[in-house]
């Protein structure tokens, strides 16, 4: 039973942060127990019941894992829990194209179910201590000066120095319980590889899941004007399962958030959550009116995060866009879709790195730029609308610098 072992991890000197996590996945899971180790009081509530976790397999890539390496014992689950972290990659018709494996050889992604990812971390927090309630709504969240709130649909309110909202699209749990009849499945894959359609075939009493893919405009601002609510993972910045990055970078928000708050200290928790909008993305406010002119990057920088989400876009015209009969002469460009500044990334090490710089920035107005995107790339506004256009006109989304 989840929390029946003592797990000790040996915590940072306490911050006297507390912390209300609205979401117990991914990314809500990974911040609590990182911010547990960081020293801060954290509690985690979810809307949905104990144990209902689903989904497939995904890759969370190495920028992801350095951070859990501190956690005693998690790895090790994690690793025996996974599958081999490369996938082989065919054709509709099952004719064999190449065998990829996204992410650093010498810290190699993990390959593991959703569900059982969700366990893990789960488990984990609970020999922590750390509380999770389930079946807990929110219906309001709410900020002052001191602190940040949510309101409950029972009536009551938990407030804490911080919220983090991370309970994702608010859809989630429909659009997973969503389903279609096989036979209209089966329409979609005609002409397919003959296992597809055995596999639908084999479907228990008929359906499958209608799984629609969620996109949206890149969102700047996660902190609130208060900067004592902060959304992370995919309430923040949805992606496309071909940017590989979608569980990565949940769990890089974890880390970059819980490392900000712990340098910031208890007295700086809207700075810093301020700084870790910054760093992971961009902030399109002036921090001051006395040095907006000076702010005039923040809103001509690419962050990392969005960069994230077109690079998924760029993999789907890949998959979409290809000609597959002249594939040896592709996969060069297939090794790539997880590029070297996404894999060669830690997001902990990063806020220790840059905090105060960042800090300086916001408050004074000083200079500072990211180095966590690809270099040598110029900012672009895009959305999702302007995106799919260029894809119908059949443009290629190419971009100056190193995305590679």
């Amino acid at each position: 039973m989840p929390g029946s072992q003592n797990t000790q991890m040996e915590r940072e000197p306490a911050t006297g942060i507390s912390a209300v996590v609205v979401g117990a996945g991914i990314g809500g899971l990974t911040f609590a127990i990182e911010a547990h180790r960081k020293g801060h009081n954290v509690r985690v509530i979810e809307r949905s019941p104990e144990g209902q976790y689903s989904g497939e397999i995904i890759m969370i890539t190495t920028p992801a894992l350095h951070t859990p390496k501190k956690w005693p014992g998690f790895m090790q689950r994690a690793r025996a829990a996974a599958y081999s972290p490369s996938f082989e990659l065919r054709k509709f018709d099952g004719t064999p194209i190449e065998t990829h494996a996204p992410g650093d050889a010498k810290n190699p992604s993990l390959s593991i179910y959703r569900r059982k990812l969700h366990n893990l971390l789960y488990t984990y927090a609970k020999e922590l201590g750390i509380p999770v309630a389930f079946n807990t709504r929110v219906v309001d969240f709410f900020e002052t000066a001191d602190m940040g709130g949510v309101a409950l649909e029972n009536g009551s309110t938990l407030t804490a120095d911080l919220v983090a909202a991370a309970d994702g699209d608010s859809t989630a749990t429909e659009s997973w319980s969503k389903t279609t009849s096989t036979e209209k499945a089966l329409e979609v894959v005609e002409g397919w590889d003959p296992l597809v359609t055995q596999i639908i075939k084999a479907t228990p009493n008929n359906q499958v899941l209608d799984w629609k893919l969620m996109w949206r405009d890149p969102q700047p601002e996660w902190a609130s004007k208060g900067g004592r609510i902060v959304q992370l993972g995919d309430a923040a910045h949805p992606f496309l399962p071909t940017s590989f990055s979608g569980g990565t970078m949940a769990m890089e928000d974890a880390y970059s958030l819980a490392a900000c708050l712990a340098i910031g200290g208890k007295r700086n928790v809207p700075l810093s959550t301020k700084v870790h909008n910054k760093l992971r993305y961009v902030l399109l406010s002036p921090p001051s009116a006395q040095n907006a002119a000076k702010d005039e990057t923040d809103t001509r920088s690419f962050e990392r995060v969005s960069c994230a989400q077109k690079m998924g876009f760029k993999n789907r015209e890949i998959f979409h866009n290809t000609d597959w009969s002249d594939a040896a002469a592709n996969t060069k460009v297939m090794k790539k879709m997880v590029g070297d500044w996404l894999t060669y990334h830690d997001p902990e090490a990063y806020a220790y790195e840059n905090y105060h710089r960042c800090a300086e920035h916001l408050t004074k107005g000083t200079w500072f730029e990211n180095t966590n995107m690809p270099s040598g790339y110029t900012y672009k506004p895009w959305t999702v609308k302007e995106l799919l256009g260029a894809s119908e006109r059949g443009e290629m989304l190419e971009d100056e610098g190193n995305w590679l």
